[in-house]
């Protein structure tokens, strides 16, 4: 039989078959079985990255509890400086935030707002970042100048001023934007919009566009910024800090404020309301109410709940999954809120600036990446790849695309990395300086390199560092036998240097079971054991039981952490010269159980310290009825009764109403009046708030203010111990020369749970 002839001409069904068809990412998800509205949210939540970004982005959230509801994003837009004047202001927030604290601009990335936060539907997303791009387009002329700034200083209010003509030409920006939207989405309120501009001439007229958007969106309330344009430095400080700030402010040159871009972001609805924390070390949950955490997260938190917690505890939302739960607030640091936002798109205003696009065509800008939304351009940018220049502001902290890289899909084990693909092609900047981690399906092989990437098709991941426990974390590090170190090496390393070692008390009765007292004594006053986790007897005194209300006893959990603290200083040949220790009866058992650990019980006697107690404004009843020297030497604890203590208990009475100032002074003043009086190593055993108001001051630093202080203490649990030493006539906080002990909840068994049906 004769073959047939190949056909020069493809037939109708080759030529069919060999076209792909063009899809949306939408229409994509819908294929792959994504309910709609949760296509249209994850897509939104994600700046409408591409269909990989968003379907992992699903399955992150499948615990999501809000995933079904229809509470639309909030949108905001800012004017954004780069180049040397933001290292400037780089720079400045970081001095800040060193010497004065935290305050609410810290909140927010530098910016000028042009149009304040604004709802819309998910389904408006995509065509709200082209009608940003389309404005600038429209309106031609870019800044070929800096923006003429003037500063601006009052008692609260810290920032810069935009300049008449300057504030004029991005008010014009912000209110074609707004009409833009308006033509598109919402053409019912022109009428508003007009009124608008007849109050302001220099804003000309805007085509009406295509309404490309449903018209059931209508929801969309958006509004210009139109009051006095600025860029806030600091806002929300206490006076006492106005002479820093101030000092700090006047550093800043803003005559080279030159190169800007306009920001397109969005937020979850639920963070409005929330302070945003970022996790730095991981936590698996041990109940059921718990939130996992996983390096690099953001949390959302309650800031009130956040102070009022007793135990470190907090309830927050996570970003990565969306899903709610309680966490140890010390795993995390307070990151600014926009930090958790998504970047959905950057269009420069500056002539100075090499434009970030490569053509007029539709094209989404992050991360310092130009990402087209056709396919036929992103065909073309593969081929052409450009990088923006002139944005030096660190977006990757905050871009949700190398976000979801570095953390999303590693959370969901993913065989590999590779979201440089067919669908959307990324051109990859890397700071050369960075070492980089390239992340294989077994993760077990991890090679560094110090080298860009040279094939932008496969990915270098530069993963969140995954760094050991600082001495204020709670997380112990595993054992590595080539980093531990022999004694002898410890011998060679030992120094003259003095040093203080800074120890807060063990698990307490009263947080750990509660109201306690009640249920523990009986009408007699005779104490009664009700777990294996109270202490077995308590020694007597004159006030019982009522005196044990603010003056707790340690936990047997809490014996043997002091206990485990001390065994770790004795293994690492600490040497201690004096003890020192508040007069609460938990500090006492802290103390004695970390000198039996020591192996020095009986050599040191303990001093009593008034001096050393906690905050009294944390005591509106006046100072606590501790038991005697003579109850506690009666009790077998080794007190020293020939100590005259630098503050008697009688000198807190009238410091019942001391500041946050006041009480780092006289912690300070206490701990540098027994310097003097002493020489060698120093062991202080008091609370939580020691180990910072011992060492603050000592080290160069300021007393923290209420807010600073809460903060701090949430991050100092149970026998957390710092190490100061002195280092050529300069105290320096250390590492200390022992693991932190960290531990699980272990809540209360009720054995008749087992006779229920």
């Amino acid at each position: 039989m004769a073959t047939l002839p190949p056909r020069k001409n493809q037939t109708p069904t080759r030529i069919c078959s060999s076209i792909k068809p063009h899809l949306t990412p939408l229409q994509t998800l819908l294929q792959m079985g994504f309910q709609k509205h949760r296509a249209e949210k994850a897509l939104a939540s994600t700046g409408n990255r591409g269909v990989q970004i968003a379907s992992d982005w699903l399955l992150a959230h499948v615990n999501d509890a809000t995933l079904d509801e229809c509470a639309p994003r909030e949108y905001i837009i800012y004017a954004c400086p780069t180049g040397p004047f933001l290292q400037q202001l780089e720079e400045f927030w970081s001095k800040s935030r060193q010497m004065c604290g935290w305050n609410g601009a810290h909140n927010y990335v530098p910016h000028i707002t042009l149009v304040s936060f604004f709802k819309a539907p998910d389904e408006c997303s995509l065509q709200l970042s082209k009608a940003l791009k389309q404005v600038v387009d429209m309106t031609g002329a870019l800044l070929d100048r800096p923006i003429k700034l003037e500063p601006y200083m009052s008692q609260n209010f810290m920032g810069f001023f935009v300049a008449e003509d300057d504030a004029n030409y991005l008010k014009r920006l912000a209110l074609q934007y707004v009409k833009e939207v308006s033509n598109s989405i919402i053409s019912d309120t022109y009428e508003q919009l007009d009124a608008i501009v007849a109050c302001f001439p220099w804003c000309g007229a805007v085509s009406s566009g295509t309404r490309c958007i449903p018209r059931s969106s209508r929801s969309i309330s958006l509004e210009p910024h139109v009051k006095s344009l600025h860029l806030t430095l600091a806002y929300q400080f206490p006076q006492s800090q106005f002479n820093a700030l101030k000092s700090l402010v006047e550093t800043l040159d803003a005559s080279c404020a030159s190169n800007w871009e306009l920001r397109l972001y969005s937020r979850d609805p639920r963070l409005a309301t929330k302070q945003v924390q970022k996790v730095i070390y991981p936590h698996n949950p041990h109940e059921t109410d718990e939130l996992e955490l996983r390096i690099g997260d953001y949390i959302y938190l309650n800031s009130e709940g956040v102070d009022s917690s007793s135990d470190g505890w907090a309830e927050g939302i996570s970003w990565l999954t969306g899903s709610t739960g309680h966490l140890p607030v010390n795993y995390t640091e307070r990151t600014a809120e926009s930090d958790a936002w998504t970047l959905h798109r950057v269009v420069q205003l500056s002539k100075s600036v090499a434009s970030s696009l490569n053509s007029t065509e539709d094209l989404d800008i992050v991360d310092g990446r130009s990402i087209s939304t056709e396919p036929e351009e992103r065909q073309r940018q593969s081929l052409h790849p450009e990088i923006i220049e002139g944005s030096s502001f660190e977006e990757s902290e905050q871009s949700v695309e190398k976000y979801l890289r570095q953390t999303l899909q590693p959370c969901l084990e993913l065989p590999s990395l590779q979201l440089l693909n067919n669908q959307h092609n990324l051109t990859h900047q890397h700071n050369p300086h960075t070492p980089t981690i390239e992340i294989t399906a077994n993760m077990s092989s991890v090679s560094s390199s110090n080298s860009v990437s040279k094939n932008v098709d496969e990915i270098m991941v530069e993963p969140a560092q995954i760094k050991p426990p600082r001495p204020d974390d709670t997380l112990s590090v595993h054992s590595n036998p080539e980093h531990s170190l022999h004694p002898n090496a410890l011998d060679a390393m030992h120094t003259k240097n003095r040093k203080i070692y800074i120890l807060r008390h063990g698990e307490r009765v009263d947080f750990t079971f509660g109201t306690w007292i009640p249920y523990c004594f009986d009408e007699f006053g005779n104490y009664m054991r009700k777990d294996l986790n109270m202490p077995k007897v308590l020694p007597q005194r004159k006030n019982s039981p009522e005196g044990w209300q603010t003056d707790s006893p340690l936990t047997n959990v809490g014996l043997y952490q002091a206990r485990l603290t001390g065994e770790a200083l004795h293994e690492a040949q600490v040497q201690i010269d004096h003890v020192y220790c508040s007069p609460s009866y938990r500090c006492v058992q802290t103390c004695t159980s970390a000198l039996e650990g020591l192996q020095i019980k009986g050599q040191h006697k303990i001093k009593l310290e008034p001096g050393l107690f906690e905050w009294m404004a944390w005591y509106p009843g006046g100072v606590p009825n501790w038991l005697s020297s003579s109850e506690l030497i009666e009790a077998k604890y080794d007190i020293d009764l020939d100590y005259t203590p630098i503050q008697q208990a009688s000198d807190l009475t009238s410091q019942l109403k001391e500041s946050s100032e006041q009480f780092y002074t006289r912690n300070h003043q206490v701990l540098l009046q027994l310097l003097e009086r002493t020489t060698g190593n120093l062991l202080l055993v008091a609370h939580a708030t020691t180990l910072d108001t011992c060492s603050r001051q000592l080290t160069g630093g300021a007393a923290r203010s209420t807010n600073e202080l809460r903060q701090v203490i949430h991050k100092i649990p149970y026998c957390s111990l710092a190490t100061v030493e002195q280092v050529d006539g300069v105290w320096k906080l250390v590492e200390p020369e022992c693991m932190p002990v960290t531990h699980s909840k272990n809540p209360r068994f009720e054995w008749n749970a087992l006779t229920t049906t």
